[in-house]
């Protein structure tokens, strides 16, 4: 550092303002001497350059020989750090959001400068640093937009705060009156105070971006959501910019649910579109912009929410790429691309969703690729779907006839895993995965055989000679119960399946019943079917209905102390007259004058019982 020595006289240097940028304090300096910012760091030794930089060296020399503070210099100062990166608060900024190339003031600003400033007027205004931040576009002290007034890219003047306002001083007063009154948006208060250092500050999502990635990403989303997904940036002035910042910073103070409820909305707004669906076309400039106009990984933040949005929200998944990585997993199904996924035709895969239950009656107006759903919830269909096919299909699948396979579906043994028979879905859905797993535990203990070498039939031909159902077989198959089962070379599925009947007769032949069939007892009382008949529908003869052993159809029988109770006590005129060696119309007569009358009348028959108690003495007492 030089010495004070060799610094200038006091009364030939400038007093530094508080926030001046070092370069609007070496132009102030050279005015002095009737010199511009350039010449006059050479006359102290140094760069110009160097102080636009704000490197350290050059600035100790500024301090030291104009009488200055250092810290207070370097404060204000905008301290380049690397390729277009530059430092200023503390906070990182890029050249991107300098307005450097530009000067901007407030004319408000100028006006209290030269009406309360010391020295020489031509030296009084001066040129805040704040001024260069470009996302910062409203002056706070005054609530005033900023105003440019120079676009010079002259090497001489660049960076030369008073050759620079020179031309404009004379009109101050028609700034003044024209400058736009406003106070400082949200996004404006939120990067002066972070300039700040605002302690006491509530901590919020933007925290985590750099300064200058916090200011873009609030001004490109208020873009979107005041300018529409694909407006043009080149067109919008500065209050344009002011506006989008703001209304960006009032989605973003939100944190993440204040940014995923625009994107939200910008997906409302796409689905009245023919579009096709998908992140850069949903969100337009904001993706693009993320995606192929910069590569800064300071914004890895946003482009990892919006991934996660997408991922949860839009039908993405392996495959699909999203700012150019791979989407690992699936978390939504649009009825596209789980057509496209599985092989299902879209007309048909959207009757089997709505019937399942998957997709609302609501989603049925919308177009394939509008209709979403939860993908791992729908798996278990969507794996099924693709060679789903209805009833008669399934059958002829398995191979079997009608109507084993109405048998099979009604007894259990396949199952739909979408049922029909509703008005979305008329026929069942039948996998063929389950299918395939139905013949699979069919055939699992089946050895080929030549059918000729046993008396073993496919199972429906087997049911008819067994006098048993079908299904009956099947389970016997399942639950490992016959002794053999066959499988016949060069037939498929159901009817390949052999098993020998008389194996099958011995599982399903039912208990043996205690009781006389009609006919027995026919033979037993001597007497006709139509009388038999009579007699059990009368009451007169006790009955049971039980399955046959053997068919296990349902007959009539009665038990042995039944029919012996009753033949015991009861006789029909016939019978009577056959054990006294008559005829019953000549028996008849008699009993009649004997007033020995019927205990009943089969009148169907027109024959009568007696009943032996009362008939018998008489007659042997005759």
């Amino acid at each position: 550092m030089e010495s004070h020595v060799n610094s200038l006289h006091s009364k030939m240097t400038v007093a530094l303002r508080d926030g001046e940028s070092a370069m609007s304090f070496c132009s102030r300096g050279g005015q002095i001497f009737g010199r511009t910012a350039r010449e006059f760091c050479l006359d102290l030794g140094l760069q110009f350059q160097a102080v636009v930089d704000g490197e350290q060296e050059a600035l100790q020399k500024i301090a030291a020989r104009c009488r200055v503070d250092f810290q207070c210099l370097t404060k204000a100062s905008i301290v380049k750090v690397g390729e277009r990166r530059y430092r200023f608060c503390e906070q990182d900024i890029v050249r991107d959001s300098l307005a450097r190339s530009t000067m901007r003031i407030c004319p408000h600003c100028l006006v209290e400068d030269l009406n309360a400033g010391d020295g020489p007027e031509d030296v009084r205004p001066y040129g805040r640093t704040l001024w260069q931040v470009g996302p910062i576009r409203t002056c706070p002290r005054h609530n005033a937009a900023l105003v440019q007034v120079a676009d010079d890219n002259n090497p001489h003047r660049v960076h030369d705060f008073l050759q620079l306002i020179k031309p404009s001083l004379r009109r101050l007063t028609e700034l003044v009156r024209q400058s736009k009154s406003r106070q400082p948006s949200g996004l404006e208060t939120y990067l002066i105070e972070r300039l700040r250092h605002e302690a006491d500050l509530p901590p919020q999502w933007l925290d985590m971006l750099p300064f200058y990635a916090a200011a873009r990403t609030c001004e490109m989303l208020g873009a979107v959501a005041t300018r529409g997904i694909r407006f043009y940036a080149k067109s919008l002035t500065e209050d344009d910019w002011y506006v989008c910042g703001g209304a960006g910073y009032a989605i973003a103070e939100k944190g993440e649910v204040g940014i995923r409820t625009l994107l939200s909305r910008l997906q409302d707004s796409f689905q009245d579109t023919k579009h096709d669906w998908g992140p850069r076309s949903t969100f337009g400039r904001l993706y693009e912009w993320l995606a192929h106009e910069n590569d800064d990984e300071a914004y890895d933040p946003l482009r990892d929410l919006i991934t996660r949005h997408v991922i949860e929200t839009m039908p993405v998944g392996p495959g699909d790429k999203i700012f150019g990585k791979d989407v690992a997993t699936r978390r939504l199904h649009s009825l596209r691309s789980a057509s496209l996924e599985f092989g299902a035709h879209p007309k048909r895969l959207r009757k089997l969703l709505h019937a399942a239950g998957v997709i609302g009656r609501d989603s049925l107006p919308l177009s394939d690729d509008r209709i979403l759903f939860d993908a791992a919830e729908a798996q278990h269909f969507l794996e099924r779907i693709g060679d789903a096919m209805p009833l008669k299909e399934a059958g002829k699948y398995i191979n079997a006839p009608r109507p084993q396979e109405r048998l099979l579906l009604e007894a259990g043994f396949i199952e739909p895993f979408i049922r029909g028979g509703t008005e979305q879905l008329k026929d069942h859905a039948f996998a063929k995965q389950d299918l395939d797993s139905f013949l699979d535990r069919l055939l699992a203990g089946a050895v080929e055989i030549d059918q000729d070498g046993r008396s073993m039939l496919p199972i429906p031909d087997a049911a008819r000679r067994a006098n048993c159902a079908a299904m009956q077989i099947v389970r016997l198959i399942f639950d490992g119960a016959l002794e053999h089962v066959g499988r016949r070379p060069g037939v498929a599925g159901y009817l390949s399946v052999l098993v020998d009947p008389e194996d099958v007769k011995s599982h399903v032949r039912g208990p043996d019943l205690q009781g006389l069939n009609l006919r027995s007892v026919e033979r037993l009382m001597r007497v006709s079917t139509a009388t038999l008949k009579a007699l059990i529908k009368g009451n007169h003869l006790p009955s049971s209905q039980m399955l046959n052993p053997v068919n296990r159809c349902p007959q009539t029988y009665v038990r042995e102390a039944d029919l012996k109770e009753f033949m015991d006590r009861y006789a029909s005129i016939d019978v009577l007259a056959r054990e006294r060696g008559t005829r019953g119309h000549l028996l008849r007569p008699r009993l009649d004058a004997m007033k020995i009358h019927p205990a009943f009348v089969l009148t169907e028959i027109d024959l009568a019982f007696y009943d032996r108690r009362t008939t018998l003495n008489p007659l042997s007492d005759e």
